[in-house]
C-alpha cells in the first residue's frame, strides 16, 4: 500500500501543471496576422494583445517583435536525471530549459529540484488562412466580479482596456474605490467577421496596413508659465494630471523647485499618428471627368464629374478626422470625409452621397470611404477633392493635379 501511495505521488508530480508565466519573442513576417501567429503558437489573439499591450486597431507590421506567452510544465528532478535526458523526455532543447529556469554555468541540477519545462507548440498549416476574412472591431460589455487584490489598473490590463473606460462605463466617482464582490461592467474590443463581400473592383487595390503603416501614440502637450504662489501640486490639479508626470516631462530634480516665469510642459494626453515606411503616393479617388474651372471661383481643389453612387476611394492610407455634414463650418461642402495622412497631408472628399467610414477609423489606399453624390455648392453629381499639407503649424493647399498619380 505504501509503495502504491508513493507511485501515485510521483505520478501526480509528473503531471503537466500548465501555467502561463513567461514569454518568447517572435518577429512578425510579411503576410502575418494576429490570428495566424496565435494559431501557430496554440494560444489566443487576446493573450498576444494583452501581453504586448497592443492598442486598437491592433495593427502589426513586418519586423515588429512580439512577446508570445509560452506555457510550461513543472517537473521534479529525480536521481540519475540530467538536462539532456529531461530535454529528450519532453521533446525540447537543453538551451530552452536553461533559459526558462535562468540556470547558470555549469548548469547543475539536483534531485527534488523543480524545473519549468516549456511546452512545444504544434506548427499548424497556414493554407486555410491564405484568403483573408475581412473583420471589424466592436465593443462588447462583460461583467466582472472584483476579487481580493484587484485594482482598476490590474483589471484594465487583464481585459486589454483602459482605466478611464472602466470608470466611465461604471460611473465611478473620485477617489475611484472598488471593493471585493463588486460587479463591474468591462468594455472589451472583439473582432467580428464582415459578411459584406469585397468586390473584385476594389479588393486588389486595398493595401495591407500592417505591411506599410502603423499607428503610433504621440503625446499632446500644453505649456504653462509659472506664476507667483504656484506649486507643482497646484498646477497638476489645474490640468488634471499627476505631480509625477510634470516632474518627469520637465526633467525636474529634487527638491523640485519651480520659479515664476518658468515655462512648464504639461502632458495632457496622447493621439494616434500614422507612420508609413514607403513613399507617400496619392491616387485618383474616383474615375471621371475632371473639372478644374472651380479653382477660378476660389476653391482649392478639383471636381470629378461622375454618376451618383460610384465608389469613392481613399487616395492614400490615413485616419478619418471627420465624417458627416457640418452645417456651421462645412455647409457648402455637403457630405464630407476628411482624412489625415502621414507627413502632414490632409485630403477632403466632399459632395458625397453616402459615407461608409467613421471618425478615428484607419483606412487604406484604395479602400471605399463613400459614394459620389449631389450635395454642397456644386449642383452636379460627382466628387469635390482637395489636398493640403501642414507646414510650421499652417495648412497650405496643393494643386491635386500636381500631386495625384
Amino acid at each position: 500500500m505504501k509503495i502504491l501511495k508513493s507511485l501515485i505521488k510521483t505520478f501526480i508530480i509528473l503531471i503537466a501543471i500548465t501555467v502561463t508565466a513567461t514569454a518568447t519573442t517572435y518577429t512578425v513576417k510579411k503576410g502575418d496576422s494576429l490570428k495566424k501567429i496565435a494559431d501557430r503558437f496554440g494560444i489566443t489573439t487576446t493573450q498576444i494583445i494583452i501581453t504586448n499591450r497592443l492598442k486598437a486597431p491592433y495593427t502589426i507590421y513586418p519586423g515588429q517583435k512580439l512577446k508570445i506567452p509560452v506555457s510550461y510544465t513543472l517537473y521534479k528532478v529525480k536521481r540519475g536525471d540530467f538536462l539532456g535526458k529531461i530535454a529528450k523526455k519532453f521533446g525540447v532543447s537543453t538551451k530552452e530549459i536553461v533559459k526558462i529556469n535562468h540556470l547558470k554555468k555549469p548548469y547543475r541540477i539536483y534531485p527534488g529540484q523543480r524545473l519549468k519545462i516549456p511546452v512545444k507548440y504544434k506548427k499548424k498549416s497556414l493554407k486555410r488562412y491564405s484568403r483573408k476574412t475581412p473583420t471589424k472591431f466592436t465593443t462588447k460589455i462583460i461583467k466582472y466580479k472584483v476579487k481580493t487584490g484587484d485594482y482598476l489598473g490590474k483589471i484594465a490590463r487583464k481585459f486589454g482596456t483602459s482605466v478611464r473606460e472602466i470608470i466611465k462605463i461604471n460611473h465611478l466617482k473620485k477617489p475611484y474605490r472598488i471593493y471585493k464582490g463588486q460587479i463591474l461592467k468591462i468594455p472589451i474590443r472583439v473582432s467580428v467577421p464582415i459578411n459584406k463581400p469585397v468586390t473584385k473592383a476594389t479588393s486588389p487595390q486595398i493595401e495591407n496596413s500592417s505591411k506599410y503603416s502603423m499607428l503610433r501614440k504621440v503625446p499632446i502637450y500644453k505649456y504653462y508659465t509659472v506664476r507667483r504662489g504656484d506649486s507643482i501640486g497646484k498646477i497638476a490639479k489645474k490640468f488634471g494630471v499627476s505631480v509625477k508626470s510634470i516632474i518627469r516631462v520637465n526633467h525636474l530634480r529634487k527638491p523640485y523647485l519651480i520659479r515664476p516665469g518658468q515655462r512648464l510642459k504639461i502632458l495632457v494626453g496622447y493621439k494616434d499618428r500614422l507612420a508609413i515606411n514607403r513613399p507617400i503616393e496619392f491616387k485618383m479617388p474616383l474615375d471621371g471627368q475632371i473639372d478644374t474651372t472651380i479653382r477660378a471661383k476660389g476653391y482649392k481643389g478639383i471636381f470629378i464629374i461622375a454618376p451618383p453612387g460610384k465608389p469613392v476611394k481613399a487616395a492614400e492610407v490615413g485616419i478619418v478626422k471627420f465624417a458627416g455634414k457640418d452645417d456651421k463650418f462645412l455647409k457648402k461642402y455637403g457630405n464630407v470625409v476628411i482624412l489625415e495622412h502621414p507627413q502632414g497631408y490632409t485630403t477632403i472628399y466632399a459632395s458625397l452621397g453616402k459615407i461608409d467610414v467613421k471618425p478615428g477609423q484607419l483606412v487604406h489606399r484604395g479602400e471605399v470611404i463613400g459614394t459620389s453624390g449631389v450635395s454642397g455648392d456644386w449642383g452636379r453629381s460627382g466628387l469635390y477633392f482637395e489636398i493640403s499639407r501642414i507646414h510650421n503649424g499652417k495648412a497650405y493647399p496643393l494643386n491635386p493635379l500636381e500631386v495625384l498619380r
